[in-house]
């Protein structure tokens, strides 16, 4: 085996940690498990304060209270998700679908891999880890700098470069 660039076995560790991880938790969890932080978002963000005027009516400042009650119903709704998430895995598995429930797992692993990385080399594009030899060397970064460039008009922030046609 040549000498693989340290970024580059970093890049190969990362994404191989997420598919192990994920073949061993399987699709349902892994898919269920980013839902159920989005979803647990949305239910605080809109709950917290009801939850807070009703549960935590006594604790002042409301400013606390209303803090209080978005971490109440976030826990809630992510443990709800939990018990939901694992009565379906236990499901699959019963039915004989575990193995395909891992495989795609797998895949899923894969391709958050592939997000995490470019994530990652979009945070250190903005420091001085590109002018290093090792960045420089790497095998694998100039297709997550391209996957980056990519990803960059979605990100929120930008303006909009595309002009809307007046009719």
């Amino acid at each position: 085996m040549s000498n693989l660039p340290v970024a580059d076995l970093l890049v190969a560790a990362v994404i191989v940690i997420c598919i192990i991880i994920s073949l061993t938790r399987g699709i349902i969890a892994e898919a269920g498990a980013m839902v159920a932080w989005v979803v647990s978002f949305i239910a605080a963000r809109t709950l917290a304060v009801p939850f807070a005027d009703v549960v935590f009516k006594s604790v002042e400042p409301h400013a606390l209270a209303v803090a209080m009650g978005f971490a109440a119903v976030f826990f809630l709704a992510w443990l709800l998700q939990k018990l939901a998430r694992s009565l379906l895995s236990s499901l699959v598995s019963a039915v004989g679908l575990g193995s395909i429930n891992r495989l795609f797992g797998g895949v899923f692993g894969a391709v958050k891999g592939v997000i995490l990385v470019t994530l990652a080399v979009m945070v250190f594009s903005h420091t001085d880890l590109p002018k290093t030899e090792e960045w420089q060397s790497s095998h694998t970064i100039p297709y997550f700098e391209s996957l980056a460039d990519a990803a960059m008009p979605y990100l929120p922030g930008k303006e909009d470069t595309h002009e809307e046609a007046d009719d």
